[in-house]
């Protein structure tokens, strides 16, 4: 009977170590020492939410600077009668088509010298139209000059045109003048 409780202390005591060492090994990890901190780490801090780029502040476009004109030399300045120009259907010469406008480009000398004004190159819609050598339009300094201009087309809808003029003055200098942007009205 000894042998019996001895073999069942044995026993019991097996089963207990046994049952304690799996409660060990499934309740927690095993630290280096009992006495060493810890080595879990910190739960990483939520990332800041971005700020948004600030929105750049256009650059303002610069006023235009007029093209430097020769010292006493002609300077050319055109402007359009009436703008924007209203439809106006009147028969023009050597054109059929049903749509015309006609304006008027008033051409300044503005500067202290005679222009002469040899070429013309007429757009339309953005497009070579026309153009013209030879002219002699004349000038005097601070003289005015009237050109009637006149457009056809098949179509009433908007059009836009834009007269550049080509030319000396009487100090030899180069005019080269891009003219205004001009809206021809629908019908």
């Amino acid at each position: 009977m000894i042998k019996s409780t001895t073999f069942r202390r044995n026993w019991v005591m097996a089963v207990f170590l046994g049952a304690l060492a799996v409660a060990t090994t499934t309740c927690g990890g095993v630290e280096p020492s009992p006495t060493a901190p810890s080595t879990a780490t910190p739960a990483p801090a939520p990332a800041p939410a971005p700020t948004p780029a600030p929105t750049p502040t256009p650059t303002p476009t610069p006023t235009p600077t007029p093209t430097p004109s020769p010292s006493n030399g002609g300077v050319l300045q055109v402007t359009i009668s009436p703008k924007p120009v209203p439809h106006s259907g009147s028969p023009i010469p050597n054109c059929t088509l049903p749509n015309t406008w006609t304006y008027e480009q008033n051409l300044d000398n503005v500067g202290t010298s005679e222009i002469v004004l040899s070429d013309r190159t007429d757009f339309f819609d953005g497009a070579l139209f026309s153009q013209k050598s030879g002219l002699g339009i004349v000038i005097p300094a601070g003289s005015k000059q009237k050109l009637t201009t006149r457009f056809c087309s098949a179509n009433a809808f908007e059009h836009h045109t834009r007269t550049d003029f080509t030319g000396t003055d009487a100090k030899n200098n180069r005019i080269n003048y891009k003219g205004p942007e001009v809206t021809l009205r629908a019908k």
